[in-house]
């Protein structure tokens, strides 16, 4: 897992997309309606099996024709990146098409949807994403793509700063991310990992979509740990930069119960910044069945005794 952090001039210039995308379509209330944006930027979408060999013709021609030299056996290529890879999307340029995995579950439809569109109105990544060079294939690189357009995706998908706004008037909790959720239809998942990130920036607060310590059937993945993502707050990043991903899941074995969905655990614990100094925190988990979310919240500051 590659952590990249998307930089400032990338934000404001993918913000600026989005904002526009938004004011085009009338400031919308949530739920998005992705039909209309597609329908605004002239985008058509269409589902493919990864297994139909139409599918690797197609792309073998356009990438062919779009590309600035042709790659050899270029169809070769793109089977063995389905293959190995287990795309779920493509961005087709020329046509102006996303093409979409049908095989995946429906809820993650809407965040690969809008994954794509923001390559679509990114304008470097057209670049990056055909150019055969040697940046294409460098998997930095490439984390740093992916990483611009999911946070592309969730400003698209949230409204841009709708979301923060109205997250800020309830409780962090997993009751107040299961409301939201169904406000805006975005999967439980995306708007966890959204509450976390843009909230309260001030507040220091971190979650893990993990498989479950007891049952690691559930939120199994093809990685090698056990846990898919660590998210944390700006607060967090820059407090508790030393606190590393396999520590904080430590803590997520350390408290998990036996149940396997719905709340699995609430406790209290301790986490100790990069100063050295010891704060409180609470820490919860829930599993979905798919997978277990944990969220953690920085809260007090423990006091020092100072012996005389």
């Amino acid at each position: 897992m590659i952590d990249v952090d998307v930089g400032d001039f990338e934000k404001r210039e993918i913000d600026a997309q989005i904002s526009r995308i938004l004011r085009d379509l009338g400031s919308p209330p949530p739920p998005l309606k992705l039909e209309d944006v597609r329908k605004l930027l002239k985008l058509d979408l269409k589902y493919y099996k990864s297994t139909d060999p139409g599918i690797i013709e197609e792309l073998t021609h356009r990438f062919t024709l779009f590309a600035r030299k042709t790659i050899p056996d270029i169809g070769k290529h793109l089977a063995a990146a389905l293959a190995k890879s287990k795309l779920n999307a493509f961005w087709v340029p020329d046509s102006r098409r996303i093409l979409l995995d049908e095989t995946v579950p429906e809820p993650k439809h809407r965040w690969i949807e809008s994954h794509e569109i923001t390559h679509s109105v990114t304008d470097w990544h057209k670049e990056f994403l055909l150019g055969d060079n040697r940046y294409t294939v460098d998997p930095f690189c490439h984390a740093t793509l992916e990483a611009e357009a999911n946070y592309g995706a969730g400003r698209l998908l949230f409204l841009s700063d709708l979301f923060a706004k109205e997250a800020r008037d309830l409780a962090p909790t997993f009751d107040s991310i299961k409301t939201l959720s169904k406000r805006y239809e975005n999967s439980m998942v995306s708007t966890f990992w959204r509450m976390i990130e843009s909230r309260d920036p001030r507040q220091a607060v971190f979650g893990i979509v993990s498989a479950h310590p007891k049952f690691p059937e559930i939120g199994a993945h093809d990685g090698e740990d056990a846990w898919r993502y660590f998210i944390r707050s700006p607060a967090f990043r820059s407090q508790f930069s030393n606190i590393s991903i396999e520590a904080t899941f430590g803590l997520v074995a350390k408290h998990c119960t036996n149940r396997k969905k719905g709340p699995i655990f609430f406790a209290k614990d301790v986490m100790t910044n990069e100063i050295g100094e010891d704060w409180e925190c609470t820490i919860e988990g829930f599993s979905t069945t798919h997978a277990v979310l944990t969220l953690g919240i920085i809260t007090t500051k423990k006091s020092t005794i100072v012996a005389t």
